[in-house]
């Protein structure tokens, strides 16, 4: 039951991510999105999570500088990934 509601949560987040506007609201959406991923992948299981769809990429503003130049050169694990404690701020509160 409990990966019922997350499946619906990320869904919805999902969503709202895809219908956000461009800019600071956008990067949240897909913050909380990324959240409500690992929270499912977690429920889920290694197996399982490795068959779940890639989340779209971080739109602009989502990742510092140096998280950008990370993820291009490799060395960022999305799945791992903060965001910024700008964002995270507005996560929280």
């Amino acid at each position: 039951m409990a990966a019922l509601r997350a499946q619906r949560a990320e869904v919805d987040a999902l969503l709202a991510f895809r219908h956000a506007p461009e800019g600071e609201e956008k990067a949240l959406a897909w913050w909380r999105l990324h959240g409500l991923r690992q929270a499912r992948a977690t429920l889920l299981g290694a197996e399982e999570a490795a068959r779940l769809t890639p989340l779209p990429a971080p739109p602009a503003g989502a990742l510092t500088g140096l998280q950008k130049l990370r993820l291009r050169l490799g060395w960022l694990d999305l799945d791992r990934a903060r965001p910024p404690a700008r964002l995270a701020r507005r996560i929280a509160g």
